[in-house]
């Protein structure tokens, strides 16, 4: 069996992760949490409420993410340092546009080749899918320019309205393609939580490395509100490039 390093987690892990829920416009209904498993045995917890979304990652960086929806901001905590940082939508953007502006032509075309910039994508409906965790699934295809692989949605576990728009806007929105395939998903109606994904990359220092996350429960009922927020003690940074 080919191994990743262990570099590859967090890369391919933004590739996958956000596509975990990243493609739904209607209302909530309830609260639930995901728990989710590699093929190394490591565990990533998704919180999702109608107004936030947290991803407990299963890299070797323990990180979390917090989306505020209500809020139109990202929070990031650092639990090896015990910090956070808080980015809100406006700075999310004036960051991305400021990073186009001071690329020059050679940095473009780098983009460009590594399929970072203006890529295309594509997500192709298969059909049923397995049960997962008690929850019927479609499964689909999908591919950019740095990866492949095919998802299995549960629609029964809907994405509260604004998630898609906001992670979106955080996420590098061309990176590998995920804000095309984005756009496919949101354009052919893919609605729900994705309970099993496996990603194979296409990058040359990484070709053929194949990730797999299998949803092993999914809990609903309602989650407190301090998820949401960072935890007592920890002190607020200022965000990288800010």
């Amino acid at each position: 069996m080919q191994r990743r390093p262990t570099w590859t987690a967090g890369w391919l892990t933004t590739v996958t992760v956000v596509c975990v829920i990243a493609s739904a416009t209607t209302l909530a209904a309830q609260d639930f949490t995901v728990r989710m498993q590699d093929e190394d045995g490591k565990i990533s917890t998704h919180y999702v409420s109608r107004h936030a979304v947290r991803n407990v990652s299963s890299t070797p960086v323990e990180t979390d993410v917090i989306y505020r929806l209500d809020q139109g901001k990202m929070i990031t905590l650092n639990h090896q340092q015990k910090t956070y940082t808080e980015t809100t939508l406006a700075e999310a953007r004036q960051h991305m546009e400021k990073r186009t502006s001071e690329m020059d032509p050679q940095e473009q075309e780098m983009m460009r080749r590594l399929g970072m910039a203006g890529a295309a994508a594509s997500i192709t409906k298969i059909g049923a899918g397995e049960t997962i965790a008690g929850y019927a699934t479609e499964k689909y295809s999908a591919k950019t320019p740095l990866s492949q692989g095919k998802i299995w949605v549960a629609p029964a576990l809907e994405i509260p309205p604004g998630y898609y728009d906001l992670v979106t806007s955080f996420v590098a929105r061309e990176v590998a393609g995920l804000g095309q395939l984005f756009k496919e998903m949101q354009g052919k109606q893919v609605k729900g939580f994705a309970l099993k994904w496996v990603t194979t990359s296409s990058l040359p220092m990484m070709k053929g490395v194949t990730v797999t996350q299998v949803a092993t429960s999914v809990e609903t009922g309602s989650i407190p509100a301090s998820t949401f927020e960072p935890p007592a003690g920890y002190q607020k940074v200022r965000a990288q490039g800010s």
